[in-house]
């Protein structure tokens, strides 16, 4: 289930039409999300570092967190407890709803206007990764505030901090073994 929830998480289509939603993050944000897994309450907190195209996902495993690189193209999982890295690929585009690996194929409907932690988002029907009919509701300047499928809600932001974000919190340290994910064949 969360990856599910990263999933959800990884919304990066850029905006190309009047009627499309910014869904990536215009400047640094650091957003805690809470989601509902298995009866449970889960936080995930994400940080993107706008101008790198950088983002940090804290997982709700204490000690594990995913840098995803846009420019890149990688992303790697890091485990502070092993000190390891697990480099892969990573397509901007196939996370995002409705894209299906594609930067064209997202279609977008305006549902209307919501208030979520605090600030306003515009709501979107969409589909997810998975095909599935999904309402994502979105900042002006791009920032993920709520994910619903029907009147459940997948994912929504427990907090919003627009601040400066140190480059150092995306940074791996040097220490730490890395290795290559499998290729498939």
């Amino acid at each position: 289930m969360k990856l599910v929830v990263t999933g959800l998480l990884l919304i990066t289509m850029p905006a190309f039409a009047d009627e499309r939603p910014v869904t990536r993050p215009t400047r640094d944000v650091d957003v805690t999300y809470v989601a509902a897994v298995g009866g449970q309450e889960v936080k995930q907190r994400t940080r993107t570092l706008a101008g790198a195209g950088e983002i940090r996902i804290d997982t709700p495993t204490p000690g594990f967190y995913m840098i995803l690189n846009r420019g890149a193209h990688t992303m790697e999982m890091v485990s502070d407890t092993d000190r390891g890295v697990l480099q892969m690929p990573y397509d901007p585009a196939a996370g995002a709803p409705g894209s299906n690996g594609s930067s064209d194929a997202a279609t977008y409907k305006r549902l209307g206007a919501a208030t979520v932690a605090g600030l306003s988002c515009t709501e979107w029907a969409t589909t997810d990764t998975a095909g599935s009919q999904v309402a994502a509701c979105f900042t002006g300047d791009g920032v993920l505030l709520r994910a619903r499928a029907g009147e459940r809600v997948l994912v929504q932001a427990a907090s919003v901090r627009y601040e400066r974000l140190d480059p150092a919190i995306f940074a791996i340290p040097a220490a730490y073994q890395r290795a290559a994910a499998p290729q498939k064949r």
